[in-house]
């Protein structure tokens, strides 16, 4: 026998800080059939124990109750296992590489060896500086030690690190054969320089008089995320209660991204490789709920297209669309409604509330005006609504429900039609309205257009697809033994801005080939150094991408959309949204969508881009027109690259290398915790829990980041000492943040289901 080739799977597994001594036990969620909207019920799996002196396997457990923490302060991490799988010659499916097949290959030598690199960019991607880049590296390895993540960086003190955590490869036994490593995140603490009160000695790592992190204001900056203050400041709150002045603290922190990657080496042979990608990412603080869009969505969508197949049946059609609902109504259930819909509540101003009225009337700079009739919105009453919606759609007789859909070209349509379309009161990618994918919306659309008497069914979500090399998505949705639901994409907030676990606007920056593209504004802002001078892609640094043309269908994808809504002065009305800062109007649509059908047809192959013309620096700071006008825009034949490499679902390095998946992500990573109150992520970051009806008929609840739990919810002015404030997370982020089962905190010190 002959091994063809190697596979890792999963091909992206996500590791979850905490500092506890043991990892998670392996869980899985799944419904309570008397309450088809009920809270998912959590269920211990089958949990690998690793004998810390061998690094073996040396028993399985499948845990009775599920426990989150130890004590009161100390969350389990989520290390998740990365298994290898072989392609032989006796067949084209992906087997398990484990004692039993080694054995039966030809008798010469072999040796298994592993390298985890991984790198955290955060301060790197702010200063522009390379040398703020923190990078980990194991090097080949073979034993089956604990090999640690250690980041080093040319900024920092002399003779420190960033602790990423550690890996290990697995030994094999007979009573657990496989070839396999584990990663084991980090603690989840800050660092940063010295003489900070919260820095401990062992932690001040930057050394401010090599790097300008400390003290840096990315006013000035060039190419940032959005919004770009997303890192600790002087004074600890949000830059918008300071004329938007961000000072940074100077703190970085031990999340991370990366690549695994095995080889085997026999004498004679040319070693075979395979890799797979890492992240280390906060816990997933709801684990009985999902959100309505998840990474898992995305990458659905990058693999199959934008549509569904049309011989799909109409039972898993339909059961598909349900289970987007469901994710919805249990997105909804965490989030205030009445808050996000920019009501004053509780004596305070929707004008010192995070709402989504609030976030678009900064960027088009008209006043705040509450989405829905102000009296008519709670929770509860939107929770209804989707319990409709479900119950329809299960029953066959939605047909009216794809009309509420916002879809993707939408996304900055804030007339009130528009701002009360479905996923309603909730942001997506640059602080535009959420849009599902277009493969959700498809799956919606033709679940409600079948009649009521189409044959149902069930979908068996439980029955694993074949594993073969070109089976994408059975590679993509593989579960590792002992691996944690919350080490899979479905736990990972997908194309929002930027995400909890990963920026995924990352991932589109490089695909047409010669260009870098800004995540928020469709910017060209480098091109590959290997352009000759003469190459028509060198010009187009500080132009923006506006159409991308599909010689093979003749479809025409524009990358822009005009801002329409009413005026201050005209609250009926409906006009272009045009700004100092934004003249035009324009908005730049979120890429997993605007490039869906660009994949779909078009990968490895050349399509015309037509980018802006001639644009000064201070002219392309602001949206641009489209204008069909051939005088004003230039085109440029590119090719689409690979999202995938080869025969995996490993996204491909070419797109985003180490450290760039997180790069967009707050410094530290608790900072989103506050900064962040639009609860577009509420299944991850809730908001309004332990709810339940009040004597009024609405709901009354708590605010999750509230000290003392009292059942009267305290509105976020981000310096309300009832709250848990930024340097609260920044020192003791374990203990404040809150496990939600059930919708209600788990017990201190037990929490378990």
């Amino acid at each position: 026998m002959t091994l063809r080739s190697l596979k890792i799977l999963p091909p992206f597994a996500i590791g979850r800080l905490g500092s506890a001594s043991q990892p998670l036990d392996n869980y899985s969620i799944d419904d309570n059939p008397d309450q088809p909207l009920g809270f998912r019920r959590i269920r211990g799996e089958p949990t690998l124990i690793v004998d810390e002196a061998s690094g073996a396997i040396r028993e399985q457990r499948t845990p009775e109750h599920v426990s989150f923490k130890e004590g009161d302060a100390h969350i389990r991490p989520v290390a998740p296992f990365l298994e290898v799988f072989a392609v032989t010659d006796a067949g084209d499916s992906l087997v398990p590489l484990d004692l039993g097949l080694l054995r039966r290959l030809d008798p010469a030598p072999l040796k298994i060896e592993w390298r985890v690199s991984v790198a955290n960019r955060k301060v790197a991607r702010r200063t522009g500086d390379e040398q703020d880049a923190v990078h980990a590296d194991t090097g080949w390895f073979s034993d089956h030690g604990s090999h640690s993540l250690k980041g080093h960086s040319e900024h920092f003190v002399a003779g420190t690190c960033i602790d990423f955590g550690h890996v290990r490869f697995i030994a094999p036994n007979d009573a657990f054969p496989g070839i396999r490593l584990r990663f084991t995140p980090a603690r989840g603490l800050i660092y940063g320089p010295a003489g900070d009160p919260l820095i401990p000695p062992e932690r001040a790592v930057y050394d401010a008089a090599k790097g300008k992190w400390l003290g840096f204001s990315d006013a000035d900056a060039e190419n940032q995320t959005v919004p770009p203050s997303l890192y600790a400041i002087k004074p600890p709150a949000p830059s918008w209660l300071h004329h938007n002045k961000a000072i940074s603290r100077g703190y970085l922190d031990d999340t991370c991204d990366g690549f695994v990657e095995v080889r085997l080496t026999r004498d004679g042979d040319q070693p075979l490789i395979a890799r797979a990608r890492i992240c280390a990412g906060p816990p997933a603080l709801v684990p009985d709920s999902l959100f309505v869009r998840s990474l898992a969505d995305d990458l659905e969508q990058v693999i199959h297209g934008p549509t569904l197949d049309p011989d799909e049946p109409y039972a898993v059609t339909r059961d598909r669309a349900t289970d987007i609902v469901r994710r919805a109504y249990e997105t909804v259930r965490f989030m205030n409604v009445t808050v996000m819909n920019g009501n004053n509540i509780k004596g305070r101003s929707a004008l010192l509330l995070d709402s989504m009225p609030e976030e678009e009337a900064a960027d088009t700079q008209r006043a705040i005006r509450p989405i829905m009739s102000a009296q008519a919105v709670d929770t509860l009453a939107i929770l209804a609504l989707h319990e409709h919606v479900y119950a329809a759609l299960r029953g066959g007789a939605a047909p009216w429900f794809k009309d509420l859909l916002r879809q993707p070209d939408e996304v900055a349509d804030f007339t009130d039609r528009g701002r009360r379309k479905m996923p309603a009161l909730m942001c997506g990618a640059d602080n535009n309205y959420l849009a599902l994918t277009h493969r959700q919306i498809d799956t919606i659309r033709k679940a409600a257009d079948q009649g009521l008497f189409q044959p149902t069914g069930l979908l068996d979500r439980n029955e694993p697809e074949a594993l073969r090399p070109r089976n994408l998505t059975a590679q993509m949705s593989y579960k590792a033994a002992g691996n944690p639901l919350s080490s899979r994409p479905e736990t990972s907030v997908a194309n929002c801005c930027p995400g909890l676990e990963v920026d995924f606007r990352a991932v589109w920056r490089r695909m047409f080939k010669g260009i870098v593209l800004r995540e928020y504004d469709n910017r060209v802002v480098d091109h590959d150094p290997d352009l000759t001078a003469s190459d028509p892609r060198r010009a187009l640094v500080g132009q923006r991408l506006l159409r991308v043309r599909l010689p093979d269908s003749g479809r025409a994808v524009l990358m822009m959309t005009g801002i329409k809504g009413p005026a201050a002065s005209d609250p009926d009305g409906e006009i272009m949204l045009s700004t100092q800062f934004n003249p035009h109007g324009q908005a730049a649509l979120e890429w997993s969508n605007a490039l869906a059908h660009v994949l779909n047809e078009s990968q490895g192959k050349t399509v015309i881009c037509d980018f802006t013309k001639n644009l000064t620096p201070q002219e392309a700071e602001v949206q641009q027109r489209w204008n069909d006008d051939p005088d004003s825009y230039v085109s440029v034949e590119f090719e689409v690259r690979r999202f995938f490499e080869d025969d995996t679902a490993v996204i491909s390095q070419a797109l985003a290398d180490a450290g760039e998946l997180t790069q967009g992500l707050c410094s530290p990573w608790q900072n989103d915790y506050r900064e962040c109150s639009c609860y577009y992520w509420a299944s991850a970051r809730p908001d309004y829990i332990n709810v339940e009806p009040a004597g009024t008929g609405l709901s009354q609840g708590d605010n999750w980041l509230q000290k003392e739990r009292t059942g009267n919810y305290v509105p976020d002015d981000y310096v309300d000492s009832r709250l848990i404030l930024y340097d609260d997370l920044f020192a003791e982020w374990e203990r404040w943040l809150r496990f939600q089962i059930g919708g209600r905190d788990a017990p201190e010190g037990s929490t378990s289901a």
